[in-house]
């Protein structure tokens, strides 16, 4: 896969799949492939193991879609996981660092230098890179390396542990060997310089809030938003509406994917979810 740009969309849902038969894989390979070339909003991740893969999305029936259009389309059989809500984070505070490959003095092999610093955003401005290395045009293209590292070290988070969202990284100074360096070498450092201060910046877990409407007869408007609330739910609005009551809420994706068939029990299937809930922002994670 071609690496993730500098600000990737986050896809709060994947789910995995795997080929149960090693020789399999390269046939579960190519339906993710030509998936993704028909459509360019598909998002997965390659996993550890041969044949295994993430599919990402936004909404449980986009994830439900896209899973369902990958096993129509293998031909062979494969396994799946249970849905998971992924987490993101976000840098608490201002923090710099450094990172160098090898030494000028003699050395081989690769060279460079690259100092990072990190700057917390505004939620839902999402990440930014800049660059304050100039010099002579070969610069231009370790500039463009270690945007390419910001961004694959931002999607994979530190230790692989998930996305880093709403940080500005400028790449505040560097050194280079004119026949030593290379974008590859400025790209790895990037990776390390950014996990580094990212370690320094005090990550904050988030979780993603998705916006739901649900219709209850309005008897039950008054039971079912309080126990949206002991569920971690806000209410936002309240319309009047034919059958009832809409009520719109921001409510925990953990607890959307269990929350339908609560609801059912505890309105005697007199309220439901109305329409696709939507994500609206990340927030902070409780703490457990």
């Amino acid at each position: 896969m071609s690496p993730p740009r500098t600000n990737s969309p986050v896809f709060p849902l994947s789910q995995r799949i795997a080929a149960k038969r090693p020789g399999d894989a390269a046939a579960l390979a190519a339906a993710f492939a030509q998936y993704a070339a028909r459509d360019t909003t598909f998002s997965y991740t390659t996993g550890s193991e041969a044949g295994a893969f993430c599919i990402e999305a936004s909404t449980i029936k986009e994830l439900s879609a896209r899973l369902t259009h990958i096993t129509s389309a293998v031909g062979c059989p494969v396994e799946t996981g249970k849905v998971e809500v992924r987490s993101c984070w976000t840098p608490a505070r201002l923090a710099e660092a450094e990172h160098r490959l090898g030494t000028t003095d003699g050395g081989t092999g690769d060279f460079a230098v690259v100092r990072l610093r990190i700057v917390p955003r505004r939620p839902g401005e999402g990440n930014l890179f800049e660059s304050e290395f100039a010099g002579p045009p070969e610069i231009d293209a370790f500039n463009a390396a270690v945007a390419r590292g910001v961004a694959h070290a931002s999607a994979e988070g530190v230790d692989g542990q998930g996305p880093i969202i709403d940080m500005r990284v400028v790449f505040i100074d560097g050194a280079f060997h004119s026949k030593r360096s290379t974008p590859e070498s400025f790209e790895q450092a990037a990776i390390a310089a950014l996990q580094i201060a990212c370690r320094s910046a005090s990550l904050r877990r988030l979780e993603p809030l998705m916006e739901v409407e649900i219709l209850a007869e309005r008897d039950l408007v008054l039971p079912v938003v309080n126990d949206l609330a002991q569920r971690g739910g806000k209410e936002l609005r309240r319309r009047l509406a034919p059958k009832g009551v809409v009520i719109a809420v921001e409510l925990p994706l953990r607890t959307l994917l269990t929350y339908e068939a609560d609801l059912a029990a505890l309105s005697q299937g007199r309220a439901r979810i109305l329409g696709e809930p939507q994500l609206v922002r990340w927030t902070d994670a409780p703490r457990l």
